[in-house]
């Protein structure tokens, strides 16, 4: 059996008395011991002395194709890298939770740790608010009395309105955190009932809930 490989399509063939067989620009099939350069890119059948097909060599690929099957190629690669990751991470809740109480019991206690830093913020921002008001009316009264501003009032304005400032974000950036923390756990709540297939129930808000939630932040 003769084989063909690479740019030498009809060295070992030659040796071996096959031919290679090809189409030509003008769709006729033409056959010879050896394939001219500009068919080698082409799908040609090598055949023996006995004029059976011994090999069929497969076109080259065009650079579009390439580029598409390592796309695919890709895909395929991210989308067992997620379903190993998913198996994983199955396995920790089976693992971890005994019973879906748990994972609640545990999402309410993270919850509450959150809470907890969040309503010390939120005190904080308050205070700061209110020096920032202070600050201002001494300000006024001594502008209104045709004073100068003394400079520490200005300066202590200035801190107590950057305080304010960093505190805002502060409060913000925990709720985002409170709010990533419940979504995750009804995620894994949801999947725990999937997975010891107890059923879907009906979305429900955490249990616990900051005490001060709708307080302008």
């Amino acid at each position: 059996m003769a084989i063909v490989i690479g740019g030498m399509p009809m060295l070992m063939a030659e040796a071996a008395g096959s031919i290679v067989c090809w189409t030509d620009e003008n769709g006729r099939r033409a056959c010879g011991d050896r394939v001219p350069p500009q068919y080698a890119r082409q799908e040609r059948k090598v055949y023996d002395d006995a004029g059976r097909v011994v090999q069929t060599l497969p076109r080259q690929k065009t650079p579009e194709e390439i580029e598409a099957e390592a796309r695919r190629a890709a895909d395929l690669e991210a989308r067992r890298r997620r379903a190993a990751e998913q198996a994983a991470y199955d396995r920790f809740l089976l693992t971890t939770f005994a019973d879906v109480g748990e994972l609640e019991k545990t999402r309410d206690n993270r919850l509450q740790t959150l809470d907890g830093r969040l309503n010390l913020a939120r005190d904080t921002l308050r205070e700061n608010r209110r020096g920032v008001e202070q600050l201002k009316g001494q300000i006024a009264d001594v502008e209104e009395a045709g004073r100068k501003v003394p400079a520490r009032l200005t300066r202590q304005l200035e801190t107590f309105e950057t305080a304010v400032e960093d505190n805002r974000r502060a409060v913000g950036k925990l709720r985002e955190e409170r709010d990533v923390i419940r979504d995750k756990f009804d995620r894994d709540i949801a999947r725990y009932r999937e997975l010891k297939g107890l059923g879907a129930t009906p979305a429900e808000s955490s249990s616990v809930s900051s005490s001060r939630e709708d307080d302008e932040d």
